[in-house]
């Protein structure tokens, strides 16, 4: 090199920000060293080119060196990859080397650049050991599943830890019955005997049981808590250990600690995942100690302890298959009528209590012979076998079973009266197996409710009307998809003008084989299976559309009135359907009124309350339908922002031959108007009927005597061409 350049070169190696030296090949000395290397490795310049490259590092890797520097002693550029080299304050650095064979001063060299990674291999080991740490979460939880044993869980843990997790070792200590000790259940080290007894003295559960709270310690030398033990540990090679409580509630029932041969292993990070552990090795805990409760629950109904549906399906098999059964085995289902009223007017509470006393008294009053099961909700089902003094299934039903629930039961304080029904079925007549016998009990059951029946015998044509059932059930569902439902329109006239003023939406459904069906033959099925929503959701549409189109055809407008079941009402997509139809075919909110009828607005007074509050702020009319069936009074309806009460029409059919029935229309119209509601009348057939509501000064009526209900296109002539109720004849007048 020529001066300038050696000057040029002096200056670069001098200012480069990365550590660099220049060593003797022959004798291993430093010749050089760069202001870089010197504050990295703390030396200074003349302490630095008094030592030897095999006094960075650490004893271990001197054989290493010599070996790397046999083999590259004729290579001139070599990366030789990651080395650990020591700082003069015993801070220990990974360092990747590259070197290049020089010339200096007349010697053989290489030159070296050390770039300090220590950073980059530090966090690829915590992911590498948080890798491993996740495998023994995994593991864990696998484990969990197949391990049915707590201390089999437990080795298997210990083991997880070791072989899997990379700890030095791994113990479990379990409190000793009736003892303040430890007990060390399960313990594992990677190579290693097991835990001996001095380093389980070490391990901090009692600490862990006092405080009730996890003990960590990152470096064990350097912690008074284990001054005394420091030198112990250190001759196993511990150097850092965490214990965690196993909690099951308020109860630690056993205490993990984890020992590692590393310092500072125990972060944040770690920590997450270690107490993720901890917590899964305390849910099998509490899984191992509820197992046999589980078992419980599997087959027994935890409110009144007795068999449930699946223990009862069971045990009707057993008895099935029993030899010598020579008399009819009986399987009947109870169910209360009217339960889920009582859970709404007494509260849930009550419910749940009722549901216990039966089970009691039931108990109580069946011999052992007979199964006592809670299917589910409010039925119960029951086996016993006919008995041989001729008490027949019937009669073991009216005498032991109806006979108890027909007695008064308390609930807070209170007396209830309850009714029930049942369905039976008899083996072998009504099935060979346990699964058909329940079915047909079942179907007994159901058939007794819808015909009021205290109690019906299974019977063939049963599983026919089921069958039935469904198949119109399937047929309403086609019927929706292929748009076999029409509207038809009966008028409301004005009883001051004569006026036609509205109109209610009537639904029918165009069958193709049967013609036109009305809705008593499909609504209550509808609203049973929940078909009722699509079906509810599509008369608002086609009644907004209807609207737009009579509209554009230049009808007059009034307001048609569309049907809500309770069913509907309670649902919260209700509103969103209502705006989405205004809103798609552009109708004034003034011309829809939605009925509600009064069973549905009393069975929950207060969630009616809000849905008709949210109903009315649309700005839409609503009505009360059939007023005067339920078990209202007008005085309750001033919370409901109703416009309209419509009188049920089995008080109008006798209004002008039955003096009670007029005096009933008195009533209702005379409270309604002191409300400031309109009185619609349903049913008007005969021109006696509409003289008598005239009289009583109804506002408005509904019925075959002005109109059936029409079709669209013929209601809108109606509309123009002003068709109107004759006007009343003079003299005419009715007196209550």
């Amino acid at each position: 090199m020529t001066e300038a350049n050696d000057r040029s070169f002096n200056q670069l190696f001098r200012a480069h920000p990365m550590p660099m030296w220049i060593y003797d090949l022959e004798t291993l000395e430093f010749r050089a060293v760069n202001n870089a290397a010197i504050a990295h490795y703390g030396y200074s310049e003349a302490e630095f080119l008094a030592l030897t490259i095999v006094d960075l590092r650490p004893p271990e890797e001197a054989i290493r060196l010599r070996q790397n520097l046999k083999n590259s002693a004729h290579i001139t550029l070599q990366k030789s990859g990651l080395w650990v080299h020591r700082r003069k304050d015993g801070a220990v650095i990974d360092v990747e080397i590259t070197s290049h064979a020089i010339e200096f001063d007349g010697r053989a060299c290489r030159f070296v650049l050390a770039h300090d990674v220590t950073e980059r291999v530090q966090a690829d080991l915590k992911i590498a050991r948080l890798n491993r740490v996740y495998a023994v979460l995994s593991g864990i939880n696998s484990a969990i599943v197949r391990i049915r044993d707590r201390d089999a869980l437990f080795k298997e843990a210990c083991r997880l830890a070791t072989v899997e997790g990379g700890f030095l070792s791994a113990a479990i200590a379990v409190p000793q019955a009736g003892s303040a000790e430890l007990t060390v259940v399960a313990d594992s080290g990677r190579g290693l005997p097991p835990v001996p007894p001095d380093l389980v003295e070490l391990c901090p559960a009692e600490r862990v049981m006092r405080e009730r709270r996890q003990v960590i310690c990152n470096n064990v030398a350097a912690d008074p808590a284990f001054a005394l033990l420091a030198e112990r540990m250190h001759a196993r090679d511990v150097r850092s250990l965490a214990a965690f409580p196993l909690a099951v509630g308020e109860r630690i029932e056993a205490v993990l600690t984890l020992y590692a041969n590393i310092e500072g292993v125990f972060d944040a990070d770690e920590m997450k995942v270690l107490n993720e552990l901890a917590g899964d090795l305390a849910f099998a805990l509490l899984f191992f100690e509820r197992e046999e409760h589980i078992s419980y629950l599997a087959y027994y109904d935890v409110m009144t302890a007795l068999p449930n549906r699946r223990l009862f399906l069971d045990r009707l098999a057993q008895l099935v298959h029993l030899d010598g059964a020579h008399h009819a085995l009986v399987v009947a289902l109870i169910n209360l009528d009217r339960f889920a009223q009582l859970n709404d007017a007494l509260g849930r509470h009550a419910g749940d209590a009722l549901l216990v006393q039966i089970a009691a008294r039931l108990g109580e009053r069946l011999p052992e012979a007979f199964t006592l099961s809670r299917i589910g909700g409010d039925t119960f089902g029951l086996t016993f076998v006919e008995l041989e003094r001729g008490e027949d299934a019937a009669g073991v039903l009216r005498e032991r079973v109806f006979r108890a629930l027909d007695e008064p039961f308390r609930l807070d304080g209170q007396t209830v009266r309850i009714s029930s029904r049942a369905g039976l079925a008899l083996w072998p007549a009504d099935g060979a197996d346990a699964d058909t016998l329940f079915k047909h009990a079942e179907a007994a059951l159901k058939n007794a409710r819808s015909t009021g029946e205290r109690y019906l015998f299974y019977a063939p044509r049963m599983n026919a009307a089921l069958a039935a059932r469904l198949a119109l059930e399937n047929e309403l569902q086609a019927a929706l998809e292929a748009h076999q439902f029409e509207l038809h329109y009966q008028p409301r006239v004005n009883l001051d003008t004569g006026a036609i003023v509205s109109a209610e939406a009537l639904i029918r459904w165009n069958h193709p084989e049967q013609g036109l069906v009305g809705p008593v033959s499909f609504i209550p099925l509808a609203e049973e299976t929940g078909l009722i929503r699509p079906i509810g959701a599509w008369v608002i549409d086609a009644v907004c559309a209807q609207q737009a189109a009579w509209r554009t055809n230049g009808a007059p407008m009034v307001p048609v009135s569309i049907n809500l079941s309770a069913v509907q009402s309670a649902q919260p997509d209700l509103l969103p359907t209502i705006r989405s139809a205004i809103a798609t075919h552009r109708v004034e909110e003034k011309y829809l009124e939605f009925e509600l009828t009064e069973t549905a607005v009393m069975n929950n007074p207060d969630e009616a309350a809000r849905n008709l509050a949210e109903l009315k702020q649309l700005g839409v009319h609503l009505s009360l339908d059939d007023f005067g069936t339920g078990y209202s009074s007008l005085a309750q309806l001033k919370r409901f922002p109703f416009d309209f009460v419509k009188i049920d029409r089995s008080f109008i059919a006798g209004v002008d031959t039955n003096p009670e029935d007029a005096v009933i229309a008195a009533a209702i119209i005379a409270m309604a108007h002191s409300l400031h509601l309109r009185v619609v009348a349903e049913g008007v057939e005969t021109r006696g009927q509409l003289d008598v509501l005239r009289s009583l000064h109804c506002d408005e009526i509904q019925g075959y005597y002005f109109s059936r209900p029409v079709m669209p296109d013929v209601f809108e002539e109606m509309l123009k061409n002003g068709a109107a109720l004759p006007p009343p004849e003079s003299g005419v007048h009715y007196h209550i």
